[in-house]
């Protein structure tokens, strides 16, 4: 009759929010929950957070802060050793701006300390492979902390507590609190700052995580749940000295809804790119079967599910994460008491919705590269395993419609780069999806063409291709044709593959070309024919605009040179034997020969 008093006080109290959530999926987390947070007694209070992606975030709470007061969502809770994934995550950061490596010892860093070997790296404190014990939470260090609560327990003073190594660096994996120690000692070294506040600007901020804190360094910012560790309520007793002796290892606080927030983000590439995500993710056996550890997180495999994951325990809070490597699934759950059955709670609200949705996406295929105004591109997802129905996301400017595995888009003028997802969907909501990015390139301008002589003129500067009646004039791709015959003439621009739409259709007039315009002795070109130079003589002032231009005959400019002296000499030996046409242009003046290549 106990334990059902228990079950039914429980069930009371339990308090739950879905936004977008699925109905049935969340009444099926709902059911077991209040199932299994009744029938495992050593749960005080317990605050849980289901994240699945196009469903949004599920949350529920059960039990009591402490007697009278039930448990909120909002209630802060110790984060313990799930401190290390931020820990872990600036420290990468840092190595992405190039303040350290991950390959630095710590000699690069910090002084000597007794049992400390200098050539352990900041890989391997993050992999716990430095072969560092953890004196911490066993005694006397532990009795030292019980003993003084309000004492500011330093770095140093924590390494001092170090017994002789248990390996060689990089010899094997020992988890050691102290490993996270040293590398927050070594951010600050590196940067200046304590690492609350490089965690507080790099991450906390960014993402709007007003509900989580690093204790001691930064003040409470909400109702902390009471913490009850062997069923003894702790709360009065101050956490100054347990957290400034665990420090970089565990003195964050949060809430259930923001931890997951924060995986999402973290592996959304929001805070770090992918290179530091596969270094997190660069798990190595732990001696452990189903267990090994990257940088501040695990992979665990339970049930033939292997997932991402870390715990955290301390003096009256449990907490435990699951993320979903593939769904992009995160489940978070915090417990006010420890010891606490909170770990197979979570795992179970993890499994629910892995058996549920849809399974994994696999690539997305199709066009990564478009141009704006293109139709009817297609893309698709191999069909994915439990989905009934399929829903796409796509940027702004592209349309399109399809409940399948396939969907082909129309990219509008407006349209804008982004990224297409498509999320498989059956009756327990959305599950598995696959991204992926695109980027869209503008429709260049219509260009229009005009004549000044035998000059006609596109008005793009750059990614013009000449036509005439015959077709695409070869070579003819400045932003000026010289043309040799009349007829329709126009120009189409190309930029970054994408191509314009055709410029208004010329009908121009060729005037014959022009042995001189004006007094043959003021400007000459010789010798004629020419070898591999040839010299330009002006007969009067140079002025700063006169250019001498090189047309092919069927009028591709095929070399262009400023003219800086009465008489230069101008390099042909790019030029290949036939008749050229030199032209001299001045202002608004337009003078032309023509030349004839002989080698």
């Amino acid at each position: 009759m106990k334990k059902f008093s228990i079950a039914f006080m429980l069930l009371l109290m339990t308090h739950t929010s879905q936004a977008q959530f699925n109905t049935t999926l969340a009444n099926m987390l709902q059911d077991s929950f209040n199932y299994y947070t009744g029938v495992i007694t050593n749960i005080k209070g317990l605050s849980l957070a289901v994240n699945v992606p196009g469903q949004g975030i599920w949350t529920a709470t059960s039990g009591v802060s402490y007697t009278g007061t039930p448990f909120t969502s909002d209630m802060r809770m110790g984060i313990a050793s799930n401190t290390k994934l931020f820990v872990s995550t600036i420290m990468l950061k840092l190595a992405e701006d190039k303040i350290l490596s991950l390959d630095d010892s710590l000699k690069k860093w910090l002084p000597t300390y007794a049992n400390v070997n200098p050539n352990i790296t900041i890989r391997q404190l993050l992999s716990h492979r430095s072969g560092l014990p953890d004196p911490i939470f066993v005694s006397p260090w532990m009795d030292t902390v019980k003993k003084y609560p309000s004492r500011v327990f330093t770095p140093t003073e924590v390494i001092g507590w170090l017994g002789a190594p248990l390996s060689a660096p990089g010899a094997s994996y020992n988890y050691s609190n102290v490993n996270y120690i040293l590398a927050g000692m070594i951010a600050k070294q590196a940067t200046g700052y304590h690492i609350s506040k490089l965690i507080r600007d790099s991450i906390l901020t960014p993402l709007n995580m007003d509900s989580t804190f690093y204790d001691v360094e930064e003040p409470t910012n909400g109702i902390l749940a009471h913490r009850w560790w062997n069923l003894v309520d702790y709360n009065d007793t101050p956490r100054v000295g347990l957290n400034t002796a665990g420090g970089c290892a565990g003195a964050m606080f949060s809430t259930a809804s923001e931890m997951v927030q924060w995986y999402k983000a973290l592996f959304d590439k929001k805070i770090i790119g992918q290179a530091s995500l596969n270094e997190i993710t660069n798990f190595i056996a732990t001696g452990t079967p189903g267990y090994y550890y990257g940088l501040g997180l695990a992979r665990e495999t339970t049930q033939t599910m292997t997932y991402w994951t870390h715990g955290g325990d301390t003096w009256g809070y449990k907490s435990k994460m699951i993320f979903d490597s593939c769904l992009h699934v995160g489940v978070g759950g915090f417990s006010n008491s420890f010891p606490s059955g909170l770990d197979a709670i979570v795992f179970i609200m993890y499994r629910i919705v892995k058996l549920h949705v849809p399974s994994c996406g696999g690539a997305l295929a199709g066009p990564t590269t478009v141009c704006a105004g293109t139709n009817s591109v297609t893309y698709t997802v191999p069909a994915i395993t439990g989905a009934t129905s399929y829903v796409w996301e796509l940027p702004a400017g592209v349309t399109g419609t399809s409940t399948t595995n396939s969907i082909t888009v129309n990219f509008g003028l407006t349209a804008v780069s982004g990224t297409i997802t498509v999320r498989s969907v059956n009756n327990y909501g959305a599950g598995g999806y696959s991204s992926l990015n695109v980027v869209v390139n503008p429709k260049p301008a219509t260009p229009v063409v005009s004549q000044a002589g035998n000059i006609l003129t596109s008005n793009a500067p750059t990614g013009n291709q000449w036509y005439n009646a015959s077709g695409m004039i070869a070579g003819a791709t400045g932003s000026s044709y010289n043309i040799t015959s009349s007829g329709i003439y126009y120009s189409i621009v190309t930029l970054a593959g994408c191509k314009s739409d055709t410029s208004n259709k010329f009908n121009a007039t060729y005037n014959g070309i022009n042995t001189i315009a004006g007094n043959d002795e003021m400007w000459m070109v010789f010798p004629n024919p020419a070898t591999n130079n040839m010299y330009c003589r002006i007969n009067g002032v140079i002025s700063d605009d006169m250019q001498l231009n090189i047309y092919s005959i069927t009028g591709v400019l095929v070399k262009s040179e400023h003219i800086t002296q009465n008489e230069q000499n101008i390099s042909c030996t790019d030029l290949s034997n036939g008749i050229y046409v030199v032209e001299l242009r001045t202002g608004k003046t337009v003078e032309r020969k023509l030349l004839s290549i002989q080698k």
